[in-house]
């Protein structure tokens, strides 16, 4: 008799022990949401999605098998600020998702941010990158990020801007300098990649605006190497 209230015991405690490693593993894993533009969504120079950082990102943490789910719906070629900040103000749901934007948000643990690379460029191109639209943006953009944080509780990442073609080297210092404040203001992660621009290892094509596979590896590693 003793020994089976002791085999009954080893079974309780072996079942509470596999809960508490199941519930553990449970909440431990990632979700990621990527925000952005055709930066975000890996946009090549041959006019397609490529690879991006946030692919890497998703990758990496299912080969540490901890990855919960990964959404990259708002990442793609020509998605401006604008847009995004219209989408929260809606509370948008897309046809792939279950979920509305604000609750994706709010349930990412890592959630990227990386907008204005592609719509200032194209200021540039058409000589409208004045010193007020500069201002004009940033204030945007910082209204943007007070509004993540409002709603999302996990980490979030800021990818820098970087010169290319189109977007000057001052230009990019100053947006830098705003992002970097504002990464500092609102306690939130800020990745500087400009400096991957001065590297043709890291194009296919230097005349484009986008990098090739290997920087949004080297981008994966600075965002894991700052969480």
């Amino acid at each position: 008799m003793r020994r089976k209230y002791q085999l009954i015991l080893i079974i309780g405690i072996s079942i509470i022990i596999a809960y508490f490693i199941y519930f553990f593993n449970r909440e431990s894993k990632i979700n990621i949401v990527a925000l952005g533009d055709g930066i975000a969504s890996g946009e090549t120079s041959y006019q397609i999605d490529g690879i991006s950082y946030n692919d890497y990102l998703r990758e990496y943490f299912e080969s540490k098998k901890i990855l919960k789910s990964y959404n990259n719906s708002y990442a793609y070629k020509n998605y401006k600020l604008e847009n995004i900040i219209n989408d929260l103000n809606v509370n948008k749901k897309t046809k792939e998702d279950k979920l509305n934007i604000k609750q994706l948000i709010h349930k990412a643990d890592i959630l990227t941010v990386a907008f204005g690379e592609e719509e200032l460029a194209k200021m540039a191109i058409t000589n409208d990158l004045s010193k007020e639209a500069i201002n004009n943006f940033i204030n945007q953009y910082d209204n943007f990020i007070c509004s993540l944080k409002d709603i999302c509780e996990g980490k979030i990442i800021i990818i820098s801007f970087y010169e290319n073609k189109y977007l000057s080297k001052s230009n990019v210092i100053i947006l830098n300098s705003y992002l970097a404040n504002i990464a500092i203001k609102y306690d939130v992660i800020f990745i500087n990649i400009s400096d991957l621009a001065k590297n043709e290892e890291y194009y296919l094509d230097k005349n484009s605006l986008y990098f090739n596979y290997r920087a949004h590896e080297v981008i994966k590693d600075m965002i894991i190497n700052s969480i």
